[in-house]
């Protein structure tokens, strides 16, 4: 290993002349302008190979920012130690601030740097500014500390864009027809606090607030402020806008080529990897472009200006840092596309034990109940089926299983609250939330098994074993979704799929299934007057706040 890294350091060296290339740059005309997800769906086959895209919007567009900068609201901030970056440390609390508190720290940072290059001006001077940034972060030339304004929620705080459209107003069609009306920016999908909701997303009927995904967050940067690489949760695409300041360094790595940068993290951090398994998902790990590029990992820039977009695709790795004080805005979208990243996210999660921000199954079948209402079609809508046939092949496969092993049957004592997919809301995502499974983290959706030795843990219908050493006749089945209901859907998915192919038949692999988290440990078991009264009742079993409506 010492022979290969001193290679790669020699090649490094010869790398540092050889500029890492250009992300694509796409200028749509106002016609194409008018509907965000569309025009994404456009480019898609162009930029998605590059991860990441910048898109410039046509002339006439205007954010007059809504952020209030005159609020002597504080926000907190995250401590950088930029010479640690590369070792995945985590960022400790940084100092709280007022808005012009915090332009006036960083402009005086800012200040004080760049005095040491007088004759450096424009692509000159951004050029050294990111020499340096990756010396002190891969060659820890120098140590230094910055503080980063991330993930500030605009409920809380602000956002940049106007608010108050009603989503059955927004549409391409209710737009006024010229980029530069006053009006335009409110009513845009590009708007980020509308993009979510804009049709054609799949996360349109997620009412539930969910800030960071459905809802933007702020973003307040300064020189050398870092986001370190991470691709988005549940490998959703992201629309990252930039309101006002210094421009902002971007890297990126397609979604097709993210194992080969993870193999790159597990060969330069094995003992890292060690200590914190999930490091990646902590988002505190930097590794230098240079390093990735010599180790053969694809991966591309762009240089951010304010006023433009930046796009990522479904998994693909991203990275980067600001050139000063700056204010940007991202959220989270899902086109139609996005639906065969989201298996994979899902298998990748339950393997991990990482719980999910949105619930996969729910998804699916909130994405199913909507197929009239929304726009999925073509080969999106096939996998979108194709994945409900699975979900639902894997339930009815592993409910036989589990009742042969003696799990009891209780759906005729007890019928738990239906499942509501028509809409994403807070009683659903707050339901959702007690039917965790302890070994997989995985949202239990169409069924869970229980134990009487406890009155909250659940487990999914994968990992039965894992739940606790009870025998199995202590162990019950919680059926949210009876079996009538799935195998009349599984019917129709096979009269619009066709069937599955004879040598799979319904015996679908289980992937994952062999994976468990660490023993988060159990209640002490009820007393003999409480087992009585749950064998007897069972009206509610031991799922904390299930109500008598569908969820």
């Amino acid at each position: 290993m010492a022979l290969e890294n001193s290679k790669l350091e020699t090649k490094l060296a010869t790398l540092s002349d050889r500029p890492i290339p250009d992300a694509p740059v796409f200028r749509p005309t106002a016609a194409q302008f008018r509907d965000p997800l569309r025009y994404v769906a456009s480019i898609r086959r162009e930029a998605e190979p590059f991860g990441i895209c910048k898109i410039v919007p046509p002339r006439g567009w205007k954010v007059e920012s809504a952020v209030d900068w005159n609020s002597t609201k504080k926000f907190a901030t995250k401590r950088q130690r930029l010479h640690e970056l590369g070792e995945g440390q985590p960022f400790g609390d940084g100092r709280e601030y007022t808005l012009e508190e915090y332009r006036r720290m960083a402009d005086a940072f800012y200040a004080r740097r760049i005095a040491k290059y007088p004759d450096l001006k424009g692509d000159a001077l951004l050029k050294r500014l990111e020499e340096d940034y990756w010396a002190i972060v891969d060659q820890v030339r120098e140590k230094l500390d910055v503080e980063y304004g991330n993930d500030i929620d605009v409920n809380e705080f602000w956002s940049g864009f106007p608010r108050g459209v009603d989503i059955d107003q927004l549409s391409d069609k209710n737009l006024p027809q010229s980029v530069e009306d006053p009006s335009y920016v409110k009513q845009s999908g590009w708007n980020l606090n509308n993009t979510a909701r804009w049709p054609g997303s799949l996360l349109r009927r997620h009412d539930a607030p969910l800030p960071g995904v459905t809802q933007p967050w702020l973003y307040m940067g300064m020189l050398f402020a870092t986001f370190p690489w991470h691709n988005e949760d549940n490998y959703f695409e992201s629309i990252n806008y930039h309101h006002t300041g210094a421009p902002k360094q971007w890297y990126g790595i397609p979604g097709s080529e993210a194992a080969r940068f993870e193999d790159v993290v597990r060969r330069f951090h094995k003992q890292r990897l060690l200590e914190v398994p999930d490091l990646l998902h902590r988002i505190n790990l930097q590794i230098s472009p240079a390093k990735l590029a010599a180790l053969e990992v694809p991966i591309h820039r762009i240089c951010q200006n304010p006023g433009e977009f930046v796009v990522t695709f479904p998994q693909a790795f991203h990275g980067g840092f600001s050139y000063g004080f700056n204010c940007g805005e991202a959220v989270n979208f899902a086109t139609p596309d996005w639906v065969q990243h989201a298996r994979v996210a899902n298998e990748r999660y339950r393997r991990s034990g990482r719980l999910a921000v949105i619930s996969h199954d729910r998804l699916m079948f909130t994405l199913r109940a909507n197929e009239g209402r929304d726009t999925i079609d073509g080969q999106a809508r096939t996998i979108l089926r194709e994945e409900l046939r699975r979900l639902v092949v894997e339930d009815l496969k592993l409910r036989d299983a589990a009742y042969a092993s003696g799990v009891r049957d209780i759906s005729k004592l007890c019928t738990p609250p239906a499942n509501k997919t028509d809409v994403i809301n807070i009683a659903a995502t707050t339901y959702d939330d007690k039917r965790i499974c302890i070994a997989c983290q995985h949202t239990c959706f169409l069924s869970a098994v229980g134990c009487e030795c406890s009155k909250k843990d659940i487990v999914c219908l994968r990992h039965v074993a894992y739940s606790c050493q009870c025998p199995n006749s202590m162990k019950y089945m919680i059926e949210w979704e009876s079996r009538d209901a799935l195998e009349a859907l599984l019917k129709e998915l096979d009269a619009e799929l066709g069937p599955l192919p004879k040598k799979r038949g319904r015996d679908l692999p289980i992937p994952g299934g062999a994976q468990v988290a660490e023993d988060r440990g159990l209640d002490p078991p009820p007393s003999l007057e409480e087992q009585a009264r749950m064998a007897s009742a069972l009206a509610t079993p031991r799922l904390p706040g299930t109500t008598a409506g569908p969820l």
